[in-house]
């Protein structure tokens, strides 16, 4: 689904960003980052929420897609638009950044892409932000690093 990402009528646009989550299987500290990531949304009211590196600990995660999945629940139930870049726990194990990428663009809220085939990595992408009459206001870059140099 396409999200149209706009500056509100007070000129303000807020990005929350969640970093290493390294959601691994429901575990109390999984539990924990859950909770956090709703108090910060509730308080926040974002436009946006930017999930950046290891948002699943692959090296420890028997199900990166399902561990992926329950890390940004709480986003997508909120119905807040939100992007990914990942890191390089993302997909150490198990699958790869193309199956994690393909995942990730089948949600509903999600405004994350796979990016150009011509360059390497997945999640290589440009979001534009639009102010309030609907011009190209903000121009928000996202690339992937890489797993491993």
């Amino acid at each position: 689904m396409q999200h149209t990402l706009k500056f509100r009528n007070d000129n303000t646009f807020t990005i929350v960003q969640f970093t290493d989550i390294h959601w691994k299987d429901g575990s109390q500290a999984d539990l924990s980052s859950r909770a956090l990531m709703a108090q910060v949304l509730e308080s926040e009211k974002p436009d946006l929420v930017v999930f950046t590196r290891d948002v699943v600990g692959g090296y420890q995660c028997e199900d990166p897609i399902q561990a992926f999945r329950d890390a940004v629940s709480t986003v997508e139930a909120s119905r807040i638009p939100w992007a990914v870049v990942f890191g390089n726990h993302d997909t150490e194990k198990i699958i790869t950044r193309q199956q994690l990428m393909e995942a990730v663009t089948g949600y509903e809220f999600t405004v994350a892409e796979r990016g150009p085939e011509a360059i390497s990595g997945y999640g290589n992408y440009v979001l534009q932000v639009a102010d309030t009459e609907g011009n190209a206001a903000v121009t928000l870059y996202f690339l992937d690093s890489g797993s491993f140099s």
